[in-house]
């Protein structure tokens, strides 16, 4: 009986001392790639004295990342004594993501490499939102992503409408299109046999702005995306918060006007029937019928064609009717706002989506609502801003997790890389990181 206890021990030391092995191994493959990627040409000396790994493991961590194509070497870099080092770079196009994002009226795809360059751009138009009809699409836009792709394909990144369980990879409920626990990655997994992530529309648009966006590197962010739909992403401390019930960022349907319009969700006054992009339009609609003097009335001969650039010009050139719509807007969205200000002390939020032609108007009158309806020191520490977003954030923002989760880039740099006499100096100087100024130099 002793002699079986030891060979069930020895069996279990052995298999543990080797998950280990593997796991340390993937660890300082992930480690030393995300170096090389952010710092955009390094020499092995340089990673052994960022990562604090031996040079030996550096050596065979590089030789691993040479062999399977997502490393080379691209010359050589300059140093004041001793041997002339090999430069290492991540190679950009060495794998793709096929990214796809769902909108209420089309489903767009796109092949993205390592850096978040679109390599290959398709879009299909929603016939209709049936959910069969939808999941359809998608399938069709999967199909010819895969057979378009050039390079080895790390997965399928996809953000759509609805109530996200990203753990499971379900849609709970997207009820623009009617779908309720679709199991999206299940469905997209076994058709593709590829990893699937799956996220909100909103929540990819925060991680695209983390990502990539103008205040990169700003822990803390709030994106709300204002269409047809309103919801939010929510960064803090460097990570998505999706909530425990998958639902943070649901804001669309807080209520902000008691005894309001009856939403498609069963309350009344929600946000998106104050606030929504087609609830904009739909009370300058009437406002250009029901006064032909107005501005409004002028800019389209027919009032169905107006758009909301039309409202921001009409409010600019002084239409009074265009101005309060625009400030009963900025109202509506400022109450949600000092909420999260509130709530969160967030200091970025950024409006975004189509209402962004509202621009500067907007954003004044989110400005002037949300100073009255927050602790004032939180409200003068907060940056509202309202801006119109890259068309690709969403496939960015797609391909993100993908990015992250199967190559351990934590950060996805678009910028130049370092120039090389920086790397080298700091690196043989035995600096451990280089700062933000030292990578603009």
């Amino acid at each position: 009986m002793n002699n079986i206890n030891t060979m069930q021990q020895n069996t279990s030391d052995s298999l543990l001392e080797k998950a280990t092995r593997q796991h340390t191994k993937g660890h300082n493959s992930r480690l030393v790639l995300r170096t090389i990627y952010e710092y955009g040409e390094i020499s092995r000396a340089g990673l052994a004295r960022l990562t604090h790994l031996t040079r030996a493991t550096v050596s065979e961590v590089v030789s691993d990342l040479i062999e399977l194509h997502l490393v080379e070497e691209v010359g050589q870099g300059s140093v004041a004594v001793g041997r002339t080092p090999t430069l290492l770079s991540v190679v950009d196009d060495a794998r793709q993501v096929a990214a796809i994002s769902v909108t209420n009226d089309q489903v767009r795809g796109a092949l993205v490499n390592l850096r978040g360059v679109l390599r290959r751009d398709f879009s299909r138009t929603l016939p209709s939102l049936d959910g069969d009809t939808v999941l359809a699409t998608i399938y069709s836009l999967v199909d010819e992503l895969i057979q378009a792709a050039d390079r080895p394909l790390l997965g399928i990144g996809i953000n759509t409408p609805g109530l996200i369980d990203t753990a499971a990879g379900t849609v709970v409920r997207a009820v623009t299109f009617g779908w309720v626990d679709l199991p999206l990655r299940a469905l997209l997994q076994e058709r593709s046999g590829l990893p699937v992530y799956v996220a909100n529309d909103s929540h990819s648009l925060a991680l695209a702005e983390y990502m990539f966006g103008p205040g990169q590197g700003t822990p803390n962010l709030v994106v709300i995306k204002v269409g047809l739909g309103i919801g939010a992403g929510i960064v803090i401390g460097g990570h998505l918060y999706a909530g425990e019930g998958y639902g943070a960022g649901e804001i669309g349907h807080l209520v902000v006007e008691e005894g309001g319009e009856r939403c498609k969700c069963g309350n009344q006054g929600c946000l998106e029937t104050v606030a929504s992009s087609a609830m904009i339009l739909r009370r300058a609609r009437a406002l250009a019928e029901a006064d032909p003097a107005s501005l409004l009335h002028r800019l389209a001969v027919d009032a169905a064609a107006l758009t909301l650039a039309d409202v921001a010009a009409a409010a600019e050139a002084g239409d009074e009717g265009a101005r309060r719509i625009i400030a009963a807007t900025g109202r509506a969205l400022a109450v949600v706002v000092a909420s999260l200000v509130s709530v969160l002390n967030v200091r970025r939020i950024l409006i975004t989506g189509r209402v962004a032609a509202l621009g500067e108007q907007l954003r004044v009158a989110v400005c002037d609502e949300l100073a009255h309806r927050a602790l004032p020191a939180l409200v003068q520490g907060t940056a509202v801003e309202v801006a119109a977003m890259s068309p690709d954030a969403p496939l960015l923002g797609a391909a993100a997790p993908l990015l992250t989760y199967e190559l351990g880039l934590e950060r996805l740099m678009q910028r130049p890389p370092l120039p090389r006499a920086a790397v080298e100096q700091a690196t043989w100087a035995g600096t451990s990181a280089l700062t933000a100024k030292d990578y603009d130099a």
